[in-house]
């Protein structure tokens, strides 16, 4: 069965619905988990559309993960996390340069560095469940 545009735009309008919904009801820990699972979830798709042979530059899923990791960084509490908060700014504005530069180059092979990258952060956060 092919997808047609209206099931597209349908699938996608339910899977926000259903993000809304889980936001409005998450605790902290939890926001910044879905956070983490639509970064992901955007670094996989650029790389699937380079592998694809695709231009990813001015791309939603760009985009998106561009703002994910400028509002993970923006939403840290510098006051009560101390060092640990400076140490993930650091590693979030890591991550925005090296998103940048794999999505500059077209490059599957940074972005599946960077998802690597990503990957270890979110496991050691989920850890705090």
């Amino acid at each position: 069965m092919t997808a047609t545009a209206s099931t597209v735009r349908a699938t996608g309008l339910y899977r926000r619905l259903q993000q809304e919904s889980r936001a409005a009801a998450a605790d902290p820990v939890e926001l910044v988990t879905m956070l983490y699972d639509e970064l992901e979830t955007a670094i996989g798709v650029l790389a699937a559309m380079v592998r694809q042979g695709q231009r990813v530059s001015a791309t939603e899923p760009a985009h998106r993960a561009r703002a994910i990791l400028i509002g993970l960084d923006a939403g840290l509490d510098h006051d009560k996390g101390g060092d640990v908060a400076a140490a993930l700014s650091r590693v979030y504005r890591s991550m925005r340069r090296k998103l940048d530069e794999a999505v500059a180059q077209n490059s599957a092979e940074a972005l599946a560095d960077l998802l690597e990258g990503i990957l270890t952060v979110s496991t050691a956060w989920r850890q705090l469940r």
